[in-house]
């Protein structure tokens, strides 16, 4: 089951890279759409490199391994993208945004919460608990901008609200991120095949949302 959910998750990313290369990577094309698409690049390498370590070691969840550092690059690509580039041309930190700054922090707490339970329950430790939770850290600081993005009222420029479907991906993505590492780690093949589909289905869609969101904004 995790060699196939792997598979499928590997082959899902590199089509929604692919995609991303085609569209964004050319002269003045917006440098947001394509950090989103080096996100789902690192990704889909790595679980390249997870399909072949479980093809000739048949394990990936006995230490660290180079797979993980795909999960967590792909997260802090799409932390990046709305902290670095996005957020400064909504967020000018006035106090009349005030509200939209900190009910954001539910998506993180949620996302710690939903680790920390799944960990409790099913007797995660040692290694595998600590890097569940760098993923979990990584995926939440994502998943604040995501959240603030969607709630976050449209002022000067409209981008934002053309963003909308991107950032509902995006958001539900960062928490496929945590619950696979916590299933992986509790060798439930049948949940981590269910969150590898869905994660699948995110990869695919993830760039295709940019790119229309980029066309109603220019339009």
């Amino acid at each position: 089951m995790l060699l196939i959910a792997n598979l499928i998750t590997c082959i899902c990313a590199f089509i929604g890279f692919i995609y991303g290369i085609v569209k964004f990577f050319k002269p003045k094309k917006a440098v947001y759409a394509q950090m989103i698409t080096l996100s789902v690049g690192c990704m889909a390498f790595g679980r390249l490199y997870q399909v072949v370590r479980l093809l000739t070691e048949g394990d990936i969840t006995d230490s660290f391994q180079l797979g993980i550092l795909g999960v967590i690059g792909s997260l802090l690509f799409l932390f990046s993208a709305n902290f670095g580039v996005m957020d400064s041309l909504a967020d000018d930190g006035s106090k009349r945004f005030i509200k939209y700054r900190i009910i954001p922090f539910a998506a993180p707490v949620v996302l710690a919460a939903v680790y920390l339970i799944f960990a409790f329950l099913l007797k995660i430790k040692g290694g595998a608990f600590i890097i569940g939770a760098v993923i979990t850290l990584f995926a939440a600081q994502a998943s604040y901008f995501n959240l603030k993005h969607l709630i976050f009222p449209d002022v000067d420029y409209g981008v934002i609200k053309c963003l909308k479907t991107y950032n509902l991906i995006a958001l539900i993505y960062s928490l496929t991120c945590v619950l696979e590492i916590v299933f992986i780690n509790s060798e439930n093949g049948i949940a981590v095949l269910i969150i590898g589909l869905i994660m699948s289905g995110l990869l695919i869609a993830i760039v295709p949302s940019v790119e229309r969101g980029m066309k109603k904004w220019t339009i």
